[in-house]
């Protein structure tokens, strides 16, 4: 453009305006260059018009020209209680296999679990104990002659006659223990002073022996690298997983040897206290009562009961994870909570511990002025209901610890 020429634009610009000044001098281009040639700043007033800014004349670049506005993207801030279910993001803070799971975490369906496995656990128990008790009852009216000394009270009628005492039903069970070694030769895989001890162990004892080999099972699959990531989508208890048998399965799960340890050898001897509880109080109940139908074995309510505390225990700590924790990360996320730095995040859990805690408040209820020594501390006596005390009570200052060490950690 000539100096002339611009200083009449300048001109022109002064009085008429921008947005005048704009279609004359556009007006005066199209005039004065031939067709089919355009300068660089014809084709950035071209594109400067028709770009939808409010700016008509504009010193952007080209480049820049061409992006033309930019629009936010209004996102909605859903609450809690609408969208509890889609906040992944929030409520997964640990590196669970399940953690990306779609299942909704809810409290019902734990529940309804929970109260149906109790009721089925105590109905096979009843219905168990009734059949073995009838089958030994058979065996003894079948093969009375073998059994001499057994029947030398004086009978008032012909039932009593028939009926046997717990305790002979009991030694009849121990004979069956050996006729089942021998039948099946373990005789001639387990040492013979390994097998004579184990017979000459309570039922009770016999009985959590069992249990602590089937933890011993799963302890070692854990040992196995290929099956840690199946293991723990199936041996322990995510609450936000949506599972509700990994409640049992858990209960039977030992990742570390120090952890299997303690609990199997806190079993060996509480849980088979707990087992002689259930088997004095039938004997003391047929001693009140003869009339009353006597059992073989308090076994199957044992194990029933053993369940039912685990479940409770898982449950207990499902129902917290959700109506507790879950909220209080929520909140943290969505900028509603108080406090500065993150709660404990939400982990999975394993191990027999709430079982184990069942069969001790058992013990204590049965025995209360029993007396009872910590691992660490053998040479000081506790009270059995003060330790049951102190141990609910050192597990509950212990969860407050690790969350007060979590946020001033963060």
């Amino acid at each position: 453009m000539r100096p002339s020429c611009f200083y009449s634009s300048c001109r022109l610009l002064r009085h008429q305006g921008p947005t005048k000044f704009t279609f004359t001098l556009r007006s005066h281009l199209q005039k004065t260059l031939r067709p089919g040639h355009h300068t660089d700043f014809q084709i950035h007033l071209l594109r400067s018009e028709n770009i939808g800014n409010v700016r008509k004349f504009s010193s952007t670049c080209r480049v820049l020209a061409q992006l033309g506005r930019i629009d936010v993207k209004k996102i909605p801030i859903t609450d809690r209680e609408s969208n509890f279910a889609l906040n992944e993001d929030i409520l997964h803070e640990t590196h669970h296999p399940d953690s990306t799971s779609n299942r909704k975490p809810v409290i019902w369906k734990p529940f309804i679990f929970f109260v149906g496995v109790s009721i089925l656990g105590l109905g096979l128990a009843v219905d168990q104990t009734n059949r073995d008790t009838a089958q030994k009852i058979e065996h003894i009216r079948e093969h009375q002659g073998t059994f001499p000394g057994w029947f030398s009270k004086t009978f008032t009628g012909y039932a009593s006659y028939l009926d046997p005492s717990d305790s002979q039903l009991q030694q009849l069970r121990k004979l069956e223990k050996l006729n089942f070694i021998k039948e099946y030769g373990l005789n001639n895989i387990f040492p013979n002073h390994l097998l004579t001890w184990y017979i000459n162990l309570g039922e009770g004892k016999q009985i959590c022996c069992i249990l602590a080999l089937i933890n011993l099972q799963i302890f070692a699959l854990w040992q196995m690298p290929r099956v840690v990531k199946s293991m723990t989508q199936r041996f322990t208890h995510f609450p936000l997983s949506g599972k509700s048998y990994t409640m049992i399965t858990s209960t039977f799960s030992h990742s570390s040897a120090l952890h299997f340890g303690f609990n199997m050898l806190a079993l060996y001897s509480i849980g088979s206290t707990a087992h002689d509880f259930l088997t004095h109080r039938l004997r003391a109940a047929r001693d009140v009562d003869p009339v009353r139908i006597p059992e073989s074995t308090p076994t199957y309510h044992f194990l029933a009961f053993y369940i039912f505390a685990g479940l409770a225990a898982s449950f207990g700590s499902h129902a917290y994870s959700l109506l507790i924790r879950a909220p209080r990360l929520l909140k943290w996320r969505q900028g509603l909570s108080k406090g500065t730095s993150p709660p404990s995040p939400i982990l999975p859990s394993l191990g027999a511990s709430g079982a184990i805690y069942g069969c001790l408040t058992m013990t204590a209820l049965a025995f209360p002025e029993a007396h009872v020594s910590l691992i660490f501390l053998p040479w000081i006596p506790l009270k059995i209901g003060n330790a049951v005390f102190g141990a609910m009570l050192f597990d509950f200052i212990g969860i407050e610890i690790v969350e007060s060490l979590s946020r001033s950690g963060n």
